[in-house]
């Protein structure tokens, strides 16, 4: 089993999946108008790729292909990022928790609507 290291803090954990979110979706927008103030993201920036190959009655170019085959390549290494986070220093957090008896906050189960 692998040492949470004295110089991992767990915020470090938190800043990591920050940093991942961030750089997939803009997370500042609060008004309509932030959109010009906070640069766009991966997620929008695939979207509007997708919104204007779908206009008119021809195939997409060449260009558009090249940008969205860049664009799926960034958001894969930000996902796999994430599940490296997730697989590798989220379950060393958790045996630390557990190991020195850290109250875990638990969710009750959701009830199903009948």
């Amino acid at each position: 089993m692998m040492l949470w290291r004295k110089s991992r803090k767990p915020d470090e954990l938190l800043d990591g999946m920050k940093s991942i979110e961030e750089a997939l979706y803009q997370t500042k927008n609060q008004s309509r108008q932030d959109p010009l103030n906070f640069p766009i993201r991966l997620n929008n920036k695939l979207a509007a790729l997708g919104s204007t190959v779908s206009v008119g009655d021809y195939r997409p170019t060449d260009q558009s292909l090249d940008v969205k085959t860049e664009l799926i390549t960034q958001i894969n290494e930000q996902l796999n990022a994430l599940d490296n986070l997730l697989s590798t220093e989220l379950p060393v957090l958790n045996d630390v928790i557990r190991d020195n008896d850290i109250p875990a906050i638990i969710l009750p189960a959701e009830e199903e609507d009948e």
